[in-house]
């Protein structure tokens, strides 16, 4: 099982026992599938949800997340770019946006993994096995078909939080 797999199953796993698993919006419209070309920013605005279960709290809490991708090289095996955080409301003080902003206020790397789906790293990619104790690491991954958004934080080899939500792409 590669450690993404391992990663998606455990917040698969998580998700509904912390309340994070929310119900699909019928009424909504379908998700445009996300495309990255080289040198071309896009926009997501996505809703989320993040429980922060770190130090024995599970702090929950929801609303909205912006962020702008750039593919910078697609003829590297994986094709590769960045992402930053361009803002999150002032509530959702449990997500990624919050906890990474001075990290990827300028540039976080992204990666294009085999199946497509784009990979969100803080602060690079790297191997939860590779962690030392209380080193960070960010994974999310922003499917591009239904634009959902998973992420998972570790602290070492810890679990630290975990976030879900849907995206749009914004203009």
């Amino acid at each position: 099982m590669t450690r993404l797999a391992a990663i998606s199953t455990t917040l698969l796993v998580l998700a509904p026992a912390l309340g994070l698993a929310a119900e699909p919006d019928k009424s909504a419209a379908p998700p445009v599938a996300l495309k990255l070309n080289v040198s071309k920013p896009v926009a997501l605005e996505c809703q989320t949800k993040s429980v922060v279960v770190a130090e024995n709290a599970a702090n929950a809490t929801n609303g909205q997340l912006k962020l702008t991708l750039v593919l910078k090289n697609d003829t590297s095996k994986p094709a590769t770019g960045s992402w930053r955080i361009v803002g999150v409301g002032l509530e959702h003080t449990g997500s990624l946006g919050a906890r990474e902003a001075k990290t990827c206020a300028e540039a976080c790397p992204l990666r294009v993994a085999v199946d497509g789906n784009i990979e969100l790293w803080s602060p690079a990619p790297k191997g939860v096995d590779q962690l030392a104790a209380g080193e960070k690491l960010l994974l999310a991954v922003v499917k591009v078909d239904t634009l959902a958004l998973r992420a998972t934080t570790f602290s070492g080899k810890e679990i630290e939080s975990l976030e879900e939500g849907t995206c749009r792409i914004g203009s």
